[in-house]
This record gives C-alpha cells, sequence and structure tokens, in this order.
C-alpha cells in the first residue's frame, strides 16, 4: 500500500493543474479510481470534477479534495522522507490521501463518495457544482493541509468589496482646489480600518474582522489629481457576524462617507458571500477523527480555526451536514516555491482516514 500511495501522489503531481486546466489530472484519477483502486461508478461530470464510490451502507460520507494548483510548475522529485512538486501541499497530498484511504475500506454500513474536483484557487465552480447535483451525504470531509495529527473545525467566511470613486480631477499645482479620487478612497479606506479596530478581539484573528486593500488603480497623469480610482478589498468575516451584517455595515459607512464629503461619488459592491463555519467540536465527525488520531498515531489530537475561508464553509452552508477539513502538510509552504510533502505524514493521514471511517461507523451507530 505504501508504494501504491506514493506512486498515486508522484504521478498526481507530475499533471500540472493550475485552475482551469485540470484534465490531465482528471484523466489520471478517474483512469486509477475504476482500475487499481477499485471505485466504482466513476464519472466526470460538468464541471470537469472526477467522482466515485466506494461501499454501501446507510451512512453517507463525502470526501471531497481538488485537483487544480496555483500557476507555477515545480520540478516533480523525491527523496527518502520527502516529496517536492506543486500540489504537494496543496493539495494533492490530501487528495491522494482520500482516494487510498477510501480504496482500502470494506466494511459495511458505510457509503463513501470521493469527488476529485476542480477550480478551488478559482470560482469554486467545482464544490459548486458537486454541491448543485443533488448528492445527499450525511457527513463531508474536505482535504487541505494542517498535518496528520491535526482538523481544522472553523474558518472565517469572506466578501469581496469594491468601491469606485469617481471626481472633477484638476490640475495637481493647486490640489486643495479639486477633489482627488484617490485621497477619498483612502479616506474610506481609513474607515474600513477603523470598522476592523471595533470588531476585533484581541490577539484573536479568527475572531476578528480583517479587511485588506488586494487592488487599487488610480491616476492618469503625474500632474493631474486624479479624477478615478477603484479598489478592491478582501474582508473576512469572523464566527459570530454574518456576511449580511458587514455588508450592511459597509454601505452604511459609505454613505456617511458621502454625506460627510458633500456627496463625492463613491460606490461600493460585493461579489458573493461565503458565510463564516465552525463545526461542533462534540459532532460524531469531530470525535471520530479524534478517535482515530489516538489510536492510529498514539498523539494529541489538536482542533484549529484557520484565519482564511475554505469550500466547507459553502457545502456546510448549503447542504446543513457536519462538515470539517483534514490533509496532511505544513501549510506555511503553500503557494511557494518550497512546496513539499513528508512521506511520513502523507502516510499517517491515510491510516488516520481508514481509522476515522471505523470510528464514523462505531459512532454513529451509538446515536
Amino acid at each position: 500500500m505504501i508504494d501504491q500511495a506514493v506512486r498515486l501522489l508522484v504521478d498526481a503531481l507530475r499533471a500540472y493543474s493550475p485552475t482551469e486546466k485540470e484534465q490531465e489530472i482528471a484523466a489520471m484519477l478517474s483512469e486509477r479510481m475504476s482500475g487499481e483502486f477499485g471505485f466504482r461508478n466513476v464519472h466526470t461530470d460538468s464541471a470537469g470534477n472526477v467522482i466515485g464510490e466506494v461501499g454501501n451502507g446507510s451512512v453517507h460520507l463525502l470526501l471531497c479534495g481538488h485537483m487544480d494548483t496555483v500557476p507555477g510548475e515545480l520540478p516533480v522529485r523525491v527523496d527518502d522522507r520527502t516529496v517536492h512538486g506543486r500540489g504537494a501541499v496543496d493539495a494533492k497530498s490530501a487528495l491522494c490521501a482520500m482516494i487510498v484511504a477510501a480504496s482500502s475500506f470494506t466494511t459495511p454500513g458505510l457509503r463513501i463518495t470521493v469527488a476529485a474536483v476542480t477550480r478551488e484557487e478559482g470560482d469554486s465552480l467545482g464544490v459548486n457544482t458537486l454541491i448543485g447535483s443533488g448528492g445527499s451525504y450525511d457527513y463531508a470531509v474536505f482535504g487541505e493541509p494542517a498535518g496528520a495529527n491535526r482538523l481544522t473545525i472553523g474558518y472565517r467566511g469572506r466578501i469581496a468589496v469594491h468601491v469606485a470613486v469617481r471626481s472633477e480631477g484638476g490640475h495637481a499645482s493647486s490640489p486643495w482646489a479639486h477633489r482627488s479620487a484617490v485621497n477619498e478612497s483612502l479616506a474610506f479606506l481609513e474607515r474600513m480600518r477603523e470598522y476592523e479596530r471595533q470588531h476585533a478581539s484581541d490577539n484573536n484573528h479568527y475572531r476578528s474582522v480583517s479587511s485588506c486593500l488586494t487592488i487599487i488603480d488610480g491616476g492618469t497623469y503625474s500632474n493631474v489629481v486624479p479624477d478615478v480610482c477603484k479598489m478592491t478589498l478582501d474582508v473576512r468575516v469572523p464566527i459570530g457576524m454574518s456576511c449580511s451584517q458587514v455588508r450592511g455595515d459597509i454601505e452604511a459607512m459609505a454613505e456617511i462617507h458621502r454625506s460627510e464629503t458633500g456627496g463625492v461619488d463613491l460606490v461600493v459592491s460585493f461579489d458573493e458571500a461565503t458565510e463564516p463555519y465552525e463545526s461542533d467540536a462534540s459532532s460524531v465527525l469531530v470525535r471520530s477523527f479524534q478517535r482515530s488520531i489516538i489510536k492510529n498515531l498514539s498523539e494529541k489530537p489538536v482542533l484549529i480555526r484557520k484565519t482564511g475561508t475554505g469550500d466547507m464553509n459553502t457545502l456546510a452552508e448549503k447542504m446543513s451536514i457536519p462538515v470539517i477539513t483534514y490533509g496532511p502538510g505544513d501549510a506555511s509552504l503553500e503557494h511557494t516555491t518550497r512546496e513539499s510533502i513528508e512521506i511520513a505524514d502523507y502516510l499517517k493521514s491515510i491510516r488516520v482516514l481508514r481509522g476515522a471511517f471505523d470510528e464514523l461507523l462505531y459512532l454513529s451507530s451509538k446515536q
């Protein structure tokens, strides 16, 4: 099993698959899942997701990992302890661990669906298509890195906020006579900073609102007061607040800004929001993984809450089922040129997953 598991991961890494170019890895996984790994009903859906099933039973578990990576191909190499390559951490090791662990599960009572999805690093078309397909699951696990003994049970939510400001412009030699769209945008940005301070939890970013300026575009010439400025802000929403609440607050701040500046032309708009989510730490799903980590690794399980946003937020909100995120790897290596996975951590995660299936069956029967 060890050689088979490592070979699958290496082959997955060799199939370079930046977002929207997952066809090669999808074909490889489809062939391997329906062949040597013994999945049934293996198929590729309209979003390019590769989906297969193992087992039978009344309890239905979804294992979901993404095939795509950020751009930037890295040489794939294997040494005694480590596999290097783009996607080794984020998150082909988690996906391959799910495939290997599920393929070896034969205990009656649990049906497992493994979904290798597309475009997680982009517009999340894969997981949204999976959700919209009408599948019915009791539990779900998403594959993302944290380490073999760690479970991610919470993520903040996210809203992308777009700010557009227009002014009359003018000659830069008399800035007191002309409103600058850039200055007005930065003044609104300071309002956002104050909003962050008002919704901050001391030394706990997970419990706080954060706002990051990711794009700004303003000005046309070195001696012209800018008449247009556009900004994009990445706003993260903590547990205890909703995206609709934060959106309403930002719209109210924009109205106040317009009023206090004499009606400056400032417009805010928003992309689709992702709500924050935290799994119940005492749920059957969480306890199943905790028990498996203790039994299979003889290590203390660690529950973590991340400041980012994951696909598990979307599925948990739309399907109302318990969801966690699990996978091997050092998350600090995500999206870097040093991306690599410790083989031992990868193999440990397969053991934990396999044990968690048995624990899930046992604990579900006790409900």
